[in-house]
């Protein structure tokens, strides 16, 4: 408080002085103020007049203070500029040589216990301006940015709802407005319908982490008074369920955190009927989620020439539903089979191709044998003068008989003694 009064009296004198300017930052800016003196003159600044820089103008000397405002603050000419602002920065800022000074509030905006709110808790939404606490500011609330009642630092909300869940806003003046969401959960659950023998899962659940801790909680039926159902218990190992009877409820043995979920084991028809989930925060706040079970009879076959029972599928449809790989059979062979007839098609699309290029090759073999259409073949121009030339010429003589015998040409006459 005295600190406070210190600051307070401070700022009335610099107003008063009327060299004096104000600054409302946010968590995390940074802050530039000007000294306004000649870069070559001496230049010291104070922060709630604990040195923070002097520099010496004609030898250029430097010294710092040893504060932690101190050792993130920079000088550049005749301007300091404090960056990554933490609520301890918060204070006076004075330039000897123009006594010049300066007030910079840090404000920050948080909910207590946290943005996360569990239905019907109770909550604080802070808009602290450190070294101001008695500053007025005007909050707006969701849906609408309506204005709130109170314009205090400080408000309390009461047994939150839905109504209180959004984003709500700081004003602390016309260019400063800093926000924060608010967000109210409730434990979830569903209606779930199952078959006689069946192993049903009971859902129930936070649907995000919450600041607030469990301290204890479990699952009821009021018509099941012969079921063990198991208890939360939060200790140094963590949250997690505690129980021995495993006969007929079942559940995640592990650490906890949001899903509080157990199977009931085996159902039949006696077990439908309304199940509560009910889980205790630290702060005496109770949540509970209710949800129906409702039993079916399995459907039956009659088979001819016996009792009822169950239709068996066929052995063959048996191996056939067997996983391979994490796949059923008859997928693997249906695959298996396409495989098959696409290559044959490629096959055959390929032999198809080969015996058309064959055939075209043929073709132009034969077309390059055939003999070319020549005038003296075909054209009929010269044949009357061919037919008198042939008329004239005389016709060979005709060999005598004895060249015609290749003997006589070649033995000779015979000479007679």
């Amino acid at each position: 408080m005295a600190i406070f009064k210190i600051l307070f009296i401070l700022l009335a004198l610099c107003i008063w002085c009327g060299k004096c300017d104000v600054f409302y930052k946010r968590v995390g800016e940074d802050v530039s103020m000007k000294c306004g003196v000649d870069s070559n003159s001496d230049i010291e600044w104070t922060f709630n007049g604990l040195l923070i820089l002097s520099i010496k103008g004609k030898s250029g000397m430097r010294r710092k203070g040893t504060s932690h405002t101190a050792s993130k603050a920079s000088l550049n000419g005749d301007t300091l500029r404090v960056p990554k602002l933490e609520t301890s920065d918060s204070g006076n800022y004075f330039c000897k040589q123009s006594e010049k000074q300066y007030e910079v509030y840090v404000v920050s905006v948080f909910v207590k216990p946290g943005p996360v709110l569990l239905k019907s808790s109770d909550a604080e939404l802070h808009c602290e301006i450190t070294g101001n606490p008695n500053t007025k500011v005007q909050w707006l609330r969701p849906p609408n940015n309506e204005e709130y009642k109170e314009n205090n630092q400080v408000i309390q909300l009461k047994s939150v709802t839905s109504k209180e869940e959004g984003l709500w806003t700081c004003k602390v003046n016309d260019e400063l407005k800093l926000s924060v969401t608010l967000t109210v959960v409730d434990l979830q659950s569903t209606d779930v319908n199952a078959s006689t023998g069946d192993d049903i899962e009971l859902p129930c659940s936070l649907p995000q982490r919450v600041s607030q801790r469990v301290l204890r909680g479990g699952w009821k039926a009021d018509h099941l008074k012969e079921v063990s159902f198991p208890t939360l218990t939060n200790t140094n190992a963590g949250l997690h369920w505690d129980s021995k009877d495993l006969s007929r409820v079942n559940f995640t043995i592990g650490q906890l955190s949001t899903n509080f979920d157990v199977t009931l084991k085996n159902v039949q028809k006696s077990d439908e009927g309304l199940f509560v989930c009910t889980v205790e925060f630290e702060g005496g706040v109770i949540l509970s989620a209710k949800m129906t079970l409702t039993v079916v009879e399995k459907k039956l076959s009659v088979v001819k020439g016996s009792t009822e029972r169950k239709e068996k599928p066929p052995p063959i449809m048996e191996s056939l539903s067997k996983k391979v790989y994490g796949l059923k059979l008859w997928i693997w062979i249906a695959v298996g089979a396409s495989s098959l007839i696409l290559i044959a098609l490629i096959v055959v699309i390929g032999v198809v191709q080969r015996r058309n290029k064959r055939m075209k090759k043929r073709v132009r073999k034969l077309r390059s044998m055939r003999q070319p259409l020549t005038e003296n073949n075909y054209c009929q121009c010269n044949s009357t003068e061919k037919e008198v030339e042939f008329g004239v010429q005389a016709r060979p003589l005709p060999v005598p008989r004895q060249h015609r015998n290749p003997r006589t040409r070649t033995a000779g006459p015979k000479h007679t003694s």
